[in-house]
């Protein structure tokens, strides 16, 4: 009877010990989607008056996000003109603080210097920095629309067997047949002994 209930025990922490590692941090959701899209050529300026942020979209639209620097509140009403990347112009204001500009070209692959003349009120400034075009990224395999898949933390590798949770089970049973032994070969010293 007790090899019975140690062997009971033995099996029940073997799958205690299974079901406390059977989740440890592996996620069975879907797969990560990444957007493989590159990203749009971007320009970023400031100052202590302004801080400027522009898009430039397919077709040649630059978006422009001017900014007040000390409060991140958008700066409505102000005169942006804008020159580099083969524009020398004045931006339209779209709403407060968003600015848009039509450029001739779209610009090559690289950096193309561009400077902003922003007055507001009577705050004025120079602002300065490149509009960064980056290289068409390689296409993927399968449909242009489709997202790439990035595999899961874990995923693709394989685990060890002890990490399986029959593996789990093996040493639980394993170790519970040693301390039976032991407890067997405890008794027949005890026995032989007090004969």
């Amino acid at each position: 009877m007790t090899r019975f209930f140690l062997f009971s025990l033995g099996l029940l922490l073997g799958f205690v010990v299974t079901s406390v590692f059977a989740h440890g941090g592996e996620d069975h959701g879907p797969p990560a989607v990444v957007n493989a899209r590159p990203l749009l050529p971007r320009v970023m300026a400031h100052s202590e008056l302004f801080e400027l942020v522009g898009v430039l979209e397919p077709g040649g639209r630059l978006l422009l996000w001017l900014d007040a620097a000390a409060d991140n509140a958008p700066v409505a009403g102000a005169s942006v003109d804008v020159e580099g990347a083969g524009a020398n112009a004045k931006a339209a204001e779209l709403s407060a603080g968003v600015y848009e500009l039509k450029l001739p070209q779209a610009p090559a692959v690289g950096q193309h210097p561009m400077t902003f003349t922003v007055q507001a009120g009577s705050d004025m400034d120079l602002l300065g920095a490149p509009l960064v075009v980056a290289p068409a990224a390689a296409p993927a395999h399968g449909p242009a629309d489709a997202p790439a898949t990035v595999p899961a933390a874990g995923e693709g590798t394989p685990r060890a067997a002890w990490l399986q949770p029959l593996g789990w089970i093996a040493l639980g049973a394993a170790g519970m047949g040693a301390a039976m032994a032991a407890m067997s070969a405890r008794r027949r010293r005890r026995v032989a002994g007090g004969r």
